[in-house]
């Protein structure tokens, strides 16, 4: 099992890979990759645009997403990104990009890091009790992003010498690949000058109260009880036993909280609380759907509904998480009953659906899984989540041409993840279509910031046999797009040096 890399070393890891290695644009459709390479070459690079800070983000979530900490599960994925944008559009900020992610920890934390990624711990969305909760810190952090409070703090470190960054990339790198503890590394690195760059980092309060104070607008704008930030920290503070808001727990660390802060908040919410609220009923069933995800692989979760079934009823977001327990868990038959029934009480739910649809393929009912998730898609066309469950069990039960061509429609028609992508790949590959089967990869390497690989990736998509001239040209136009982009970046490189 992988070690946890703190989420400082990972923006650190970023923002010295973007210096010294190969940084890339976010995937998408062509057109979209494409669009987001930026001009190595322009002036205002000179300074930390928000292309600079875009490229040091990606290459944070890389190294978050090598270490398996991002979440990959689809509907969850849809969950958080959902949420998020509702607030990223009351942000006004149509130059900045806004991505949200949940990370496997059970810590209490949230962080924003360099070009718009927002990552929230699977351990604080369990401890939320409404959406209004989760929604306020992601406002928190959204308003950080907004603000530009992370990129203002390491202006002053951006005369660093190109030998003192390569050394401090060093020591971050061999001490998350040793598993070097925290102490470790900030011994490492304060040797390069890092321990003023983490310093830096650390907001100040009034970068705190501006973030709380452009979050509530953000939440007041998307709905949301604006009261929901200071409830939540100070419930934190409570169930720490934390006189000064102020402790053990990383929230409270990296965001210190103090009485007159919360009751500034509170004031400034309730300017805005008879708005109504409007919550969406998904909270409570994706927090279940989580809660099932990251139990330790060793945890029987039907224990844990059965003892709470027990002291009370299930609610129906509860009941869908002891299914997801028993699919989980050899007990797809039990899970399939109760989700028929979720089913015909939420059949707006689309995410019943693909557990249904898991259920049965799982009860060996693969005739069943797959008439479900084709009337699924009838019923929400395109939908991601669903388009996903529908391919997987496709290529289980051997039909990868059919999910490589659903897959490929979703793929053209909405912005995908780098796992979807990776799963384009595989369908592709499946369904012995061996030039898309490394363009995809080569795109799944662009996600994750890796161009070199996505260059080599596309070498193979030309070698393969049997391309069509709409392949070759594709694969070409891609390849010569991302050899401009790495030259340039490298003769931007030696410039600085």
């Amino acid at each position: 099992m992988r070690r946890s890399l703190h989420p400082f070393y990972a923006a650190l890891a970023g923002l010295l890979l973007s210096v010294v290695g190969v940084t890339a644009a976010a995937a998408g459709d062509t057109g979209a990759v494409a669009s987001q390479l930026p001009d190595m070459g322009s002036p205002e690079n000179a300074i930390l645009s928000k292309s600079d800070e875009y490229q040091i983000g990606l290459m944070a979530m890389r190294e978050l997403r090598g270490q398996d900490l991002i979440l990959e599960d689809p509907e969850l994925t849809d969950y958080i990104q959902q949420l998020g944008s509702k607030l990223a559009a009351q942000a006004r900020d149509d130059d900045q990009n806004f991505q949200y992610f949940i990370i496997r920890s059970n810590e209490i934390n949230a962080f924003a890091t360099y070009g718009g990624f927002i990552c929230v711990n699977s351990g604080l969305v369990l401890l939320t009790e409404t959406e209004s909760d989760l929604a306020g810190v992601l406002a928190h952090e959204t308003a950080h992003v907004r603000q530009r409070h992370i990129a203002r703090s390491i202006l002053a470190q951006s005369r660093m010498s190109l030998g003192t960054t390569a050394a401090m990339l060093a020591a971050v790198l061999i001490g998350a690949a040793s598993g070097a503890g925290g102490q470790a590394m900030e011994g490492a690195i304060a040797m390069s000058q890092g321990v003023a760059l983490q310093q830096s980092m650390n907001f100040t309060r009034g970068e705190e109260e501006e973030a709380d104070r452009v979050g509530i607008g953000l939440l007041a704008g998307a709905g949301f009880n604006t009261m929901a930030m200071a409830n939540f920290f100070e419930a934190m503070g409570r169930r720490e036993g934390i006189d000064e808001i102020a402790g053990p727990l990383d929230m409270l660390r990296n965001h210190p909280v103090t009485r007159d802060r919360i009751a500034e908040a509170r004031e400034r919410a309730a300017q805005y609380a008879k708005d109504p609220v409007h919550e969406s009923i998904m909270f409570q069933w994706m927090r279940e759907r989580l809660r099932v995800l990251v139990a330790p692989a060793d945890r029987d979760m039907t224990v844990y509904y059965a003892r709470m079934r027990e002291r009370r009823p299930l609610t129906d977001p509860e009941r869908y998480g002891e299914a997801l327990a028993q699919t989980r868990n050899n007990q797809a038959a039990a899970a399939a009953v109760t989700l028929r029934e979720l089913v015909d009480k939420y059949p707006q739910i689309t995410a019943l659906y693909g557990a249904l649809g898991q259920a049965l393929q799982a009860d060996h009912q693969s005739a069943e899984a797959l008439a479900l998730f084709a009337r699924a898609m009838a019923l929400f066309p395109r939908n991601v989540p669903l388009s996903v469950r529908y391919a997987d069990t496709l290529m289980q039960n051997g039909r990868a041409k059919q999910a490589h061509e659903l897959l490929l429609d979703v793929f053209n028609n909405t912005q995908p993840t780098p796992e979807q992508i990776r799963l384009t790949a595989l369908a592709a590959s499946a369904a012995g279509d061996t030039g898309d089967a490394s363009y995809y990869m080569s795109e799944f390497d662009i996600s994750n910031g890796d161009l070199a690989l996505a260059n080599q990736q596309l070498e193979l998509a030309l070698a393969s046999p049997n391309l069509t001239s709409v392949q070759r040209q594709r694969f070409r136009a891609r390849l010569d797009e991302i050899r401009e982009w790495m030259r340039e970046q490298r003769q931007s490189r030696t410039a600085a040096q």
